[in-house]
């Protein structure tokens, strides 16, 4: 698999820029199988409950807000 979720982040656990996101996932097809992963990863956290996934769908800002964060990025998603 040419695209993944290391690919996304950074050594930091931080997502990566759009700038340097493009040079990891050189081709659609490999954006689409980091997609997928990610995509895996959701389901599976969210143990196929689909309540869950729509919860954090709806509120993602929370969860940037809680992760590393992302790469170049200068403020906080919660002052927006």
């Amino acid at each position: 698999m040419a695209g993944s979720y290391n690919h996304a982040v950074n050594d930091e656990g931080k997502l990566r820029s759009p700038r340097h996101m493009t040079i990891a996932t050189e081709t659609q097809g490999d954006a689409y199988e980091t997609i997928q992963e990610m995509y895996g990863m959701i389901w599976l956290l969210a143990k196929g409950n689909y309540r869950d996934v729509e919860f954090a769908r709806k509120n993602y800002l929370v969860g940037i807000f809680v992760s590393p964060g992302i790469e170049g990025a200068n403020v906080r998603y919660d002052d927006e």
